[in-house]
């Protein structure tokens, strides 16, 4: 444990050292401009917005340079070599995605909170099986090509289906915060477990269980190739 915080702690330093973290700063206009234009968009609309559309090709872009330190670099030929689980490697390396991506999501909900109260927090935790499902998928990827650029070709594949593909996956959509049914399940106005809610509680455990079959795939497919 020590050691992951150790290796969390260099990871971090890393980001903030690197043009992803300057490209983050991005975000401030972007909320002032939400902000901005308070009067043209709903809480809903401005929830989906950040959380469902923008926040997961952002997180698309972690992933990618999380993974791009080592198998870009081919240090993971090296690393593999070590007696550690292989699996390890791809747990660690999604964990510290998720810290960087959760903490920058939150320092941007927490003034959001503020505007437009706690519906953003119950948005932000209501999409969180996407996000667990994009980095399943974009880490999948990223194993079968070899490369962070085929995690990124796959996040953002994820990205565009789930952010055009709504009247294909119908009850599968991931983009639903803009629905008022929906927002009133978030808010536990209407009952998590009310029979006409069943389908979103489906919904959102499809998505669970694609991120944990995908991330088990990758660890299948990273033992196979590194015989470990």
């Amino acid at each position: 444990m020590k050691g992951c915080l150790v290796r969390l702690r260099l990871f971090l330093k890393l980001w903030f050292t690197s043009i992803y973290s300057l490209m983050s700063i991005l975000l401030i206009p972007i909320v002032g401009l939400i902000i901005f234009n308070y009067g043209s968009y709903t809480v809903d609309d401005v929830s989906s917005l950040i959380y469902e559309k923008t926040a997961t090709i952002w997180f698309v872009f972690i992933i990618q340079w999380s993974f791009s330190i080592d198998l870009d670099s081919k240090f993971y030929n090296q690393l593999i070599t070590y007696p550690i689980a292989k699996w390890k490697f791809l747990l660690e390396r999604a964990l510290f995605s998720a810290v960087i991506f959760f903490g920058l999501t939150s320092i941007v909900t927490i003034p959001l909170g503020f505007i437009y109260g706690k519906v953003m927090w119950q948005g932000f935790v209501f999409t969180i099986p996407v996000y667990l499902a994009l980095v399943g998928f974009s880490i999948l990827g990223t194993m079968i090509g070899k490369h962070s650029l085929g995690g990124i070709i796959a996040g953002i594949f994820f990205w565009m289906m789930i952010l055009f593909g709504g009247p294909l996956l119908r009850d599968l959509n991931a983009i639903l915060l803009i629905y008022g049914s929906v927002e009133s399940f978030v808010s536990g106005d209407s009952g998590f477990l009310a029979v006409e809610n069943r389908w979103i509680l489906l919904n959102r455990l499809f998505y669970i269980g694609l991120g944990v079959l995908c991330m088990v795939v990758a660890i299948f497919i990273n033992n196979r190739k590194t015989g470990g």
